[in-house]
């Protein structure tokens, strides 16, 4: 794997998020999505911890995708709301990537929990996604 496939799928879902109504409203405009561009971000925030990915044997790969919330307002409710927010923009969107098509997306995790802080809670959620090469 040369990697163009993680890289396009992971741009494709950071761009997504970010332009969605949905995931604007709950992280800000713009919306504080990140990969791993700020150390010290306003809350709330969610920033991809994990991108897994394994050939398929069909030629698809598939990929799993961890984003990890984190907020300070709402408890444990404004924790799921915010994933609910990344859900909802994952699995409807329109997946725009150049020499790549996705063939399915769909969340297979959620959790929400308190932080060690105390003060802030921490949500992960995992996305499943299969992509192929288009020829």
């Amino acid at each position: 794997m040369s990697g163009r496939a993680e890289a396009a799928v992971q741009a494709a879902l950071m761009a997504g998020l970010r332009g969605d109504a949905g995931v604007v409203a709950a992280f800000g405009d713009p919306a504080r999505v990140y990969d791993d561009e700020t150390r010290a971000p306003a809350f709330p925030y969610a920033r991809i911890e994990q991108h897994e990915s394994v050939p398929t044997g069909t030629g698809d790969i598939e990929h799993k995708i961890t984003i990890a919330v984190t907020s300070r307002e709402g408890g444990l409710l404004g924790a799921k709301d915010a994933l609910s927010a990344i859900r909802a923009a994952a699995q409807g969107m329109s997946w725009d990537m150049a020499g790549h098509h996705v063939v399915m997306a769909h969340v297979i995790y959620a959790d929400t929990m308190r932080a060690s802080d105390a003060e802030s809670y921490r949500g992960l959620i995992r996305i499943r996604i299969i992509s192929e090469e288009v020829a």
